[in-house]
C-alpha cells in the first residue's frame, strides 16, 4: 500500500518530529512510533499494514483543502470513517462523507484520491485485502462490487451505535500477535456485516418514504398531463423534491416520468375513442402527440390493436348502423 499527501504540513517535516513518543489523542493505539509518516504538534498521519489488513489515520487542521492518496496493490475494500470534517472520493460523482459520516468501496490496483476540507479533519481508512470479490456479492449483495469497474464506491451512512462499537473495539486492540492475527479479522469481518445491514435497512426506509411521493407524483400528472410544460423538473418542483430523487424512484418502479405522462394520455386517448366522435388525428394533436401516425403507433404497442379497431370493438349503440 502507497499513502501520499499534499498536506502542507509535510514540507516542514517528512519524519516524526518526536520520535520517542506516538501523538496523543490517536484513534487506532496499536500504532506504534514506527508507524507514523508525519507525527507534528498540528498533526499526524501514520499508516500500518498487518497481514490482509491496512490501517491508515490522520489527524490535523489545515488552513486549506488539501487530498491524499492510497494505492493498494491488491483488490482491497476499503472502510472510510470521518470522524471530524467533512471529505469527498475523487471520482465522477465526488462521493461526499461528511462528519460523522462512514463509506466503503472497492479499490482494483486503483489510485485513489480522498479531498478533505480544511480545518479540523479526523478520519481512519481500513483496508481489507480479498482476493476474490464475488465472495462478497453472495455473503453482502449491497457490497458487491460494480462489474468491470476499478473503483467501485458503495453508499454513506452515518456512524450510528452499532458500528461506533465496533470501531472503538478495533480502537483498544493491544498490539500483540494474537490479537492482531486473530481478533482484528474477525472484527473487520464485523463491520462489513454491520455496513451490509446498515445500507439494507436505509434502503428499506427510503423505499417507505418513496411510495406516498410515488403516489404524489402520479396524482400530479394525472390532473396536469395535458400541460404543454409538463415534465420531471416541474414534477419535481412542485413536489419540493429533487429530479433525481423522482428519476430513482420512477425508475425503481419501472417507469420514467416521460412514460407515466405518455401512458396517461394513451388512456385518455383510448376514452376518448369511445366517448367521443372525434377524428384520430384531431385526438392525436389535442393529447399533444407529434403525429397521428406517431399516436397510432403507441396505441398498438399498448392495446394490441389500431385505435380504428378500438372503435369498432367498442361502438356506442348511438353510433351503430340501424339495419
Amino acid at each position: 500500500m502507497l499513502l501520499n499527501t499534499s498536506l502542507p504540513l509535510l514540507a516542514i517535516s517528512s519524519k516524526p518530529s518526536n520520535t520517542s513518543l506516538a501523538p496523543k489523542g490517536r484513534y487506532f493505539n496499536f500504532m506504534p512510533e514506527q508507524d507514523m509518516l508525519l507525527s507534528h504538534k498540528d498533526g499526524y498521519i501514520a499508516q500500518r499494514k498487518i497481514g490482509q489488513l491496512s490501517f491508515i489515520e490522520i489527524k490535523c487542521s489545515c488552513d486549506t483543502d488539501w487530498h491524499f492518496n492510497v494505492a493498494n496493490t491488491h483488490q482491497t475494500f476499503w472502510m472510510v470513517f470521518q470522524l471530524l470534517g467533512n471529505s469527498f472520493i475523487e471520482d465522477a460523482q465526488k462521493r461526499k462523507i461528511e462528519q460523522q459520516q462512514y463509506r466503503g468501496y472497492f479499490n482494483k490496483e486503483n489510485t485513489v484520491r480522498h479531498h478533505l476540507r480544511s480545518g479540523k479533519t479526523w478520519t481512519i481508512l481500513i483496508g481489507l485485502e480479498i482476493s476474490d470479490i464475488k465472495l462478497v456479492s453472495t455473503e453482502w449483495r449491497m457490497l458487491s462490487a460494480e462489474s468491470g469497474s476499478q473503483l467501485s464506491i458503495r453508499p454513506a451512512q452515518k456512524i450510528a451505535f452499532r458500528i461506533n462499537k465496533i470501531i472503538q473495539q478495533i480502537q483498544h486492540i493491544k498490539d500483540s500477535p494474537f490479537s492482531l492475527k486473530y481478533k482484528l479479522p474477525a472484527l473487520m469481518v464485523q463491520l462489513m456485516e454491520t455496513y451490509h445491514a446498515d445500507i439494507l435497512e436505509h434502503a428499506r426506509s427510503m423505499r417507505q418514504d418513496d411510495i406516498p411521493l410515488l403516489h404524489q407524483a402520479k396524482d400530479y400528472i394525472m390532473k396536469h398531463y395535458m400541460d404543454e410544460e409538463i415534465d420531471i423538473q416541474v414534477i419535481a418542483d412542485k413536489l419540493l423534491t429533487s429530479e433525481r430523487t423522482l428519476y430513482r424512484i420512477f425508475k425503481e418502479n419501472g417507469l420514467t416520468v416521460n412514460s407515466a405522462i405518455q401512458t396517461i394520455r394513451i388512456y385518455k386517448g383510448r376514452e376518448m375513442l369511445r366517448r367521443t366522435d372525434k377524428s384520430v388525428d384531431m385526438i392525436a394533436f389535442y393529447l399533444q402527440f407529434s403525429t397521428a401516425r406517431y399516436f397510432i403507433k403507441q396505441y398498438v404497442k399498448y392495446f394490441g390493436h389500431t385505435p380504428a379497431m378500438e372503435r369498432k370493438l367498442n361502438q356506442r349503440p348511438s353510433l351503430r348502423k340501424t339495419k
